[in-house]
C-alpha cells in the first residue's frame, strides 16, 4: 500500500510548537524582507481568508490580530530530515516529495499501525500533526491525504478506488489541474469515469502519449512507483502543481521560494552542491 504523509501547515505548525503562547492564535509565516509574503498559514488564520502569497499588509487586513513570525529555513529542514529519516526505519521504499511530505511504500498488513506510529512520532517528538491517505497508488495516496486534514486520515481499499477518484472534479485530480480540465471539459470529459468511457485510443488520439497516462490515471494508477534516491546523487529537484492558475508575482515568488527550500535541504542531507540551475515552467 502506498503512503502519502502531508505535513500540516508544516512552517506554521512548527512555530506554533516552538512558541506555547501561539498555539490557539492566528500565524502566519513570512519572509525577512519588508516587502514580504506570506509563506505559509496555520488553519485559524485561514479561516480569515490569509493565503499563501499574500502581502502581510493583505494578510493583516484580512485578520488584523494575525501573528506573523519570520520563518527559519533551517529549522524546518532539520524537522524535516528527522521526520525524512523516521520513515526509512518503517521501510526502505520512501520518497520524499517536498519538505513537508513523502510517500512511503508499506505493507498492507501494517497498514493500520504504520499510520500510528506516523501520526504519534511526528507530534510526540515535534508537536505538530501530519495527515495520511493510503491507497493503491501515489495519487489515490495524494488525494486521500488532503480529505481529513488537519491530523487526519484515510485508506482507499482497492475496491472503492474508482469511486472514490469519481466524486472529483477533474481541476481536483493531482495532476491535471485546472488548464488541462478546460480541454477535457470542452470535449465532454467531466471526471474520471467520463476518461475511462473516452478510452485509451481516442486519449492517445487526443493527447499522445500523455493519453495512457491519463487512462491509468482514471483507473487510480500511476505512471510510476516509489522512486527511491540512490545513494549517488546526480541530480535533485522538485515540482509543484499550482492549484490554479498564478499571475501574481508575488504568489509565484512564494512558491519558488518553497521548492528552492525543498532543494537545498535534500541537496545538503547529501552533502553536495551543484552548478546548473534549471527552472522549468509549465502553462
Amino acid at each position: 500500500m502506498i503512503f502519502c504523509v502531508d505535513m500540516d501547515a508544516f512552517f506554521a505548525s512548527v512555530e506554533k510548537a516552538s512558541k506555547p503562547h501561539l498555539k490557539d492564535k492566528p500565524v502566519a509565516v513570512i519572509g525577512a524582507k519588508e516587502r514580504t509574503v506570506v509563506t505559509t498559514a496555520c488553519y485559524i488564520a485561514r479561516k480569515y481568508g490569509v493565503k499563501t502569497g499574500m502581502s502581510k499588509y493583505e494578510a493583516e487586513k484580512m485578520c488584523p490580530f494575525i501573528n506573523m513570525v519570520v520563518g527559519n529555513n533551517r529549522k524546518y529542514t532539520y524537522i524535516s530530515s528527522q521526520i525524512m529519516d523516521f520513515f526509512k526505519t518503517l521501510t526502505d521504499k520512501v520518497e520524499v516529495y517536498s519538505v513537508d511530505e513523502a510517500f512511503l511504500q508499506i505493507p498492507d498488513e501494517e497498514a493500520v499501525d504504520a499510520i500510528v506510529d506516523i501520526k504519534n512520532y511526528v507530534k510526540k517528538h515535534f508537536g505538530i500533526t501530519c495527515s495520511v491517505g493510503a491507497g493503491k497508488s501515489k495519487l489515490v495516496a495524494k488525494m486521500a491525504s488532503g480529505i481529513n486534514k488537519p491530523d487526519g486520515s484515510l485508506v482507499i481499499s482497492d475496491d472503492k478506488t474508482i469511486d472514490f477518484l469519481d466524486s472529483f472534479k477533474l481541476e481536483d485530480i493531482w495532476g491535471i489541474g485546472k488548464k488541462l480540465s478546460e480541454r477535457f471539459y470542452n470535449t465532454g470529459v467531466f471526471n474520471t469515469a467520463d476518461i475511462r468511457k473516452l478510452g485509451r485510443e481516442k486519449l492517445c488520439k487526443m493527447f499522445g502519449k500523455n493519453g495512457h497516462y491519463y487512462y491509468m490515471m482514471a483507473y487510480g494508477d500511476d505512471r510510476e512507483g516509489i522512486r527511491v534516491e540512490d545513494e549517488t546523487v546526480k541530480s535533485i529537484g522538485h515540482s509543484m502543481t499550482f492549484p490554479e492558475d498564478v499571475r501574481d508575482t508575488r504568489m509565484f515568488n512564494a512558491y519558488l521560494l518553497q521548492l528552492c527550500e525543498m532543494v537545498s535541504g535534500r541537496a545538503r542531507r547529501h552533502n553536495v552542491s551543484g552548478r546548473t540551475i534549471v527552472l522549468s515552467i509549465r502553462f
